[in-house]
């Protein structure tokens, strides 16, 4: 497991900004801040997460609105809520101002496997080999 994440962590490109990220835990705009597990995965590599700056004792897991997200403009958006929530690309892309979001714009919406994504164990080296993926993959203007 440990030769495996330290290749997924080193085969994420290092860009010279931290590009940012919002992580989607369901469609109320509940998200993980980086003092998390995973959170801290972003952080390892090299991510901003947005949810960093929400206010207020939220253990962790703040309740982000529509209007933060739109003006906090990630980079990345990972949504954990696919199998739930029935969330898409599409979805995201047909929110009332998310078009002007730039992962939006650059089509860096990453649909991962809610199970990955929230059982822990031997799956966490699956989704940091998946955010590192998507990074790699990521259409990110220069």
């Amino acid at each position: 497991m440990q030769t495996r994440l330290a290749a997924a962590i080193a085969a994420a490109p290092q860009a010279e900004a931290s590009l940012s990220i919002y992580h989607e835990l369901d469609p109320t705009f509940y998200s993980s801040d980086s003092t998390t597990f995973i959170g801290e995965i972003y952080t390892l590599l090299g991510l901003q997460n947005i949810a960093d700056q929400a206010e207020g004792d939220n253990f962790g897991y703040p309740q982000l609105n529509a209007e933060f997200i739109v003006s906090a403009n990630p980079d990345l958006i990972f949504l954990s809520d696919t199998k739930c929530c029935d969330q898409t690309i599409e979805t995201i892309g047909a929110r009332d101002g998310w078009d002007v979001i730039a992962a939006v714009q650059n089509g860096n919406v990453i649909e991962m496997d809610d199970d990955v994504a929230s059982r822990w164990g031997p799956r966490v080296v699956d989704y940091v080999e998946a955010v590192s993926a998507a990074i790699q993959a990521a259409a990110i203007p220069a």
